[in-house]
């Protein structure tokens, strides 16, 4: 199936006369996975939840950190609605990239992935383990609120510690690795056949292991269960449809893998807070939520 991904312009979150914007934002499931024309720098402040990447379901909790490129399509969705996902979102325009020469260093990952024409990754993932990125991000946030004098000096200066600490973090192992054991092939599958009747046992036979061994080391991988994987990986995906096509909701619940309705209709408004026919007539925006912050 061929998913909507919007694509999202720094001109509507910019100063014309300054190329860095912050926000900090409740996360939701109305929001639209998207690409966008500018660099990103998220960071995870408050609560858990996934962050969508291109065709991976990444599990995410408090101090994740993520580098965005351009072209790198990606949304962050709660948990539950029960749990709140607060993230505060650094954007800066390309044309900074130039001045940051001199901060990157060629030989790190992150420059590969901001100055390379065909960077090994499409996203980076740290772990902020003492709260270090966090401090700079909250002052950062107060800098752009209150825009006291200088202000735009104050935040290249701190988007640039940003930068710096990050090739550190590489250095000293605090980036996150994508997995790399066996469980890769598999969540792969899954991510293709979702809306087929998978089961632990079918998956588990395909990676050759037993079906405990496999659940084992598959929560170990991803920090959820097979069954709640697969579960948040339909309900992603019929949210999209919901948003970007006409057919009907029982047609999208099939088209994902649900036939039991009563069923979809229980497990969507429990992942989502909404009903299915709710959700579809009450999405807001994503470029108006995020410039309106």
């Amino acid at each position: 199936m061929n998913w909507r991904i919007i694509e999202l312009r720094g001109d509507i979150f910019f100063n014309p006369d300054f190329d860095i914007f912050i926000n900090r934002e409740v996360e939701a499931f109305c929001l639209s996975q998207h690409t966008h024309d500018f660099i990103e720098i998220s960071y995870v402040e408050e609560g858990s939840g996934y962050h969508y990447v291109e065709d991976q379901m990444i599990p995410i909790k408090r101090g994740d950190l993520f580098v965005i490129p351009i072209g790198t399509s990606h949304v962050f969705r709660p948990s539950s609605q029960d749990n709140q996902l607060v993230i505060y979102n650094c954007i800066f325009r390309t044309c900074l990239l130039e001045q940051l020469k001199s901060v990157i260093c060629e030989s790190t990952k992150l420059h590969s992935l901001l100055y390379g024409s065909s960077p090994s990754a499409k996203w980076l993932q740290y772990q902020d383990k003492f709260d270090k990125f966090l401090s700079i991000m909250h002052a950062m946030f107060r800098e752009y609120l209150k825009k006291g004098p200088r202000y735009d000096f104050l935040m290249m200066g701190q988007l640039i510690q940003v930068l710096a600490m990050l090739q550190r973090y590489e250095c000293d192992g605090s980036m996150v690795s994508t997995p790399t054991n066996n469980m890769d092939d598999a969540i792969q599958y899954i991510n293709d056949h979702f809306a087929t009747n998978l089961t632990v046992q079918q998956v588990a036979e395909r990676s050759f292991m037993s079906p405990s061994h496999f659940q084992r080391l598959f929560k170990k991988t991803t920090g959820v269960t097979f069954m709640q994987y697969l579960q948040n990986i339909r309900v992603q995906r019929c949210c999209e449809l919901l948003k970007s096509t006409e057919v009907s909701i029982q047609e999208a619940a099939n088209q994902v893998g649900y036939q039991d309705m009563k069923f979809f209709h229980s497990l969507f408004r429990k992942k989502t807070g909404v009903t299915p026919r709710e959700y579809r007539r009450s999405t807001p925006d994503l470029a108006f939520r995020m410039a309106s912050m």
